[in-house]
């Protein structure tokens, strides 16, 4: 699970984010112009804040996912979970970028990117693969949808063996994403 995350939290953390080259000039010209550690991990720390912002709301079955971690909820054994995040970038671009990622990365193995409708609405659909230090195989899925210029992205993990009782239960909360007014 730490891993997916961390693949998320940097995906994430790259879209949308320009990258600033430093500029030097001849002395008496202009002035050098560069960032400093400070402003760029303050710039880190503002998008995952942005990420991470409790920003979506929308309906999970609490019955199943009791651990409640602000954003994310997960069930008690920790075996399957649900979480909330809005890129900061429109749906097109997210779209795009995503499309453009490798297939396998970081012992992730991609199993299909679709967009497809659900129940109406426009929906981005990551399906992904990974073995887990038992040796079990857990899938991790990432739904995304328009939210204005923003992207509301809503990542989900369980054991392949359990897909079909908690897909459902995510596919429903992916449904009734939307951000809070």
């Amino acid at each position: 699970m730490r891993a997916f995350l961390i693949i998320i939290m940097m995906s994430i953390i790259s879209c949308g984010k320009e990258t600033k080259s430093k500029t030097e000039t001849l002395e008496g010209t202009e002035p050098i112009v560069s960032e400093t550690k400070e402003q760029v991990s303050e710039e880190a720390q503002n998008a995952i804040g942005d990420i991470f912002n409790d920003q979506i709301a929308m309906d999970v079955d609490e019955t199943i996912f009791v651990i409640d971690n602000g954003t994310n909820r997960a069930t008690e054994d920790m075996s399957a979970g649900i979480m909330k995040m809005l890129a900061p970038q429109p749906y097109e671009i997210f779209k795009e970028r995503m499309m453009s990622e490798p297939e396998s990365q970081n012992g992730v193995t991609s199993l299909g990117l679709e967009e497809t409708e659900l129940e109406g609405k426009k929906v981005l659909v990551q399906k992904s693969m990974t073995i887990d230090q038992a040796g079990d195989k857990m899938i991790m899925m990432m739904h995304a949808l328009p939210a204005g210029d923003k992207t509301i992205m809503i990542s989900s993990y369980f054991m392949e063996k359990e897909e079909s009782k908690y897909l459902p239960l995510i596919e429903k909360s992916v449904l009734t994403a939307k951000l809070k007014k």
